[in-house]
């Protein structure tokens, strides 16, 4: 013990190692310290999940995104530029997604045959690849027909009852991302009497209360044309006559409409049928979108036996 004691002391007498190591802690820290920075302002990588961008992203794809054009109001006002592919919260907060940027405020878009016009002009990004729609009556999904919507600027007012289905949806969605607290109360009105906890049975996409419906389909229009397709088409066959109603709140208050606060984007994702977008939910707030998708760092392929596989050709490729 007594050696080792004497060897140590030689040591310390030859060189000091402790401002070394004290040099070498306040680096550490420094390098951490930055790297959560750039990771909270600058630069971040999100785990792709869904179709919504095939084939340019795919499923469990990695990708690179830049997100300081996202985290002022100043620098937003500059980076909403169309077509550019960003990742985003949902309205109902459920989840993130990767979609491209189609239109900003102010905007007037529709979509006709599967192709998406903002002011009134096509743009050629945003299409389906097929000109048979024949068989697909105006109005029968949103990913191909979709009547005109104005999107809101700031200081916009917007009065429930005076909006459709579609455009009263798309408000209570911008509400929930204007406020944060805000709910809606969904009922059904049959032969002029209000039945607010109706009991839904037999329908596709839900059944059972309405009062309990998901919040995930609360922000989905097209949901709700569904529904109101259906309780048309049963109450008609008891011979009686049901229609949808919505009151809406923040906090306990009850509210006829509210002013627009914050900026939207229309949201469209590169697989045209597939992808659950804008068209489904509406605008989405400039602030909820977390940055621009520069690349993919890593993804992989399903191979013929249905087996992941690494694929090099995706590594830090470009999206455009």
């Amino acid at each position: 013990m007594n050696k080792w004691k004497l060897f140590w002391e030689k040591v310390r007498g030859r060189a000091d190692v402790r401002p070394i190591f004290k040099m070498g802690a306040w680096s550490f820290f420094i390098v951490l310290a930055a790297g959560l920075l750039i990771k909270l302002f600058v630069f971040d990588s999100v785990r792709i999940d869904g179709t919504q961008m095939e084939p340019a992203i795919l499923s469990g794809d990695r990708i690179l995104i830049f997100k300081t054009p996202y985290i002022t109001p100043i620098m937003k006002r500059f980076f909403n530029v169309p077509e550019k592919p960003v990742v985003t919260g949902l309205p109902d907060k459920s989840a993130r997604t990767l979609l491209r940027i189609a239109a900003g405020p102010g905007d007037t878009i529709s979509i006709s045959e599967g192709q998406f016009y903002r002011n009134g002009l096509p743009l050629e990004r945003f299409h389906k690849d097929s000109d048979i729609y024949t068989v697909i009556p105006a109005g029968y999904s949103p990913a191909d027909f979709m009547q005109q919507l104005r999107l809101p600027k700031p200081g916009d007012s917007l009065t429930f009852g005076e909006l459709s289905m579609r455009d009263r949806i798309f408000a209570y969605s911008m509400l929930r991302q204007d406020r944060g607290n805000a709910g809606m109360n969904p009922g059904v009105i049959e032969d002029g009497v209000l039945n607010d906890n109706y009991e839904i049975t037999d329908f596709a996409l839900y059944n059972g209360p309405i009062d309990d419906i998901p919040e995930h389909m609360r922000t989905d229009w097209f949901f709700w044309d569904r529904l109101q397709e259906y309780l048309t088409q049963t109450s008609a066959a008891k011979g009686k006559k049901a229609q949808l109603t919505f009151s809406f709140f923040r906090g306990d208050k009850e509210i006829t409409g509210f002013k627009v606060k914050k900026r939207y984007v229309f949201l469209i994702g590169q697989n045209w049928t597939g992808a659950k977008d804008s068209r489904y939910f509406g605008p989405i707030a400039i602030n909820n979108i977390e940055g621009k998708a520069m690349m993919t760092l890593w993804g992989f392929v399903v191979d013929d036996n249905g087996k992941r596989q690494f694929d090099k050709t995706r590594v830090f490729k470009l999206i455009r």
